[in-house]
């Protein structure tokens, strides 16, 4: 699918907007967790945690954080949060509601991130859990695994790599 770009608008993620990221963050991480048979009770308290571990984590390592709210024809569809540096261009969350999931838009963003990226003629980096889904995808884009850990795999994009970000697949 095509996303047109005039449907996309990415707006600043403000403190009031923590109810709607927790949401995003429990919709993104719950089915792994429910494949352990743990209860909902126990998932929801347990992503809590986990979101407030990530926004500390965030605010503590990334000060330049450009983050943001995306929506599809004015429907919140997810997040974006990306850090500038002099040396790379970090991909630190990408993020859609299960509805905006394979219909091209996680696409079509990265793939914008990638033309930034090279035309500063910088890599682009992120980290991914290992047993993400979004692990093919960024394979599919053209990132490599760098290294892992036990639970992540690092990702890197380079603008010189035969890859192309114009990959039409989500």
């Amino acid at each position: 699918m095509n996303v047109p770009r005039a449907a996309i608008v990415l707006t600043p993620v403000t403190s009031e907007d923590n109810d709607f990221l927790l949401r995003l963050y429990q919709s993104s991480r719950g089915d792994d967790l429910r494949e352990l048979g743990w209860s909902e009770d126990r998932i929801s308290e347990f992503l809590e945690m986990q979101h407030e571990a990530q926004r500390n984590f965030v605010a503590t390592d990334y000060p330049n954080i450009v983050d943001q709210i995306i929506s599809l024809d004015g429907q919140t569809a997810g997040r974006l949060a990306v850090e500038h540096r002099p040396d790379e261009i970090r991909l630190i969350d990408i993020a859609l509601f299960p509805e905006h999931r394979n219909h091209g838009l996680g696409t079509y963003l990265i793939q914008q991130i990638q033309e930034h990226a090279q035309s500063a003629r910088l890599p682009l980096r992120l980290q991914v859990i290992r047993f993400s889904r979004a692990v093919g995808l960024f394979e599919r884009l053209g990132f490599t695994r760098t290294s892992e850990t036990g639970s992540h795999f690092q990702m890197e994009w380079n603008p010189g790599s035969n890859r192309s970000p114009t990959v039409s697949q989500d």
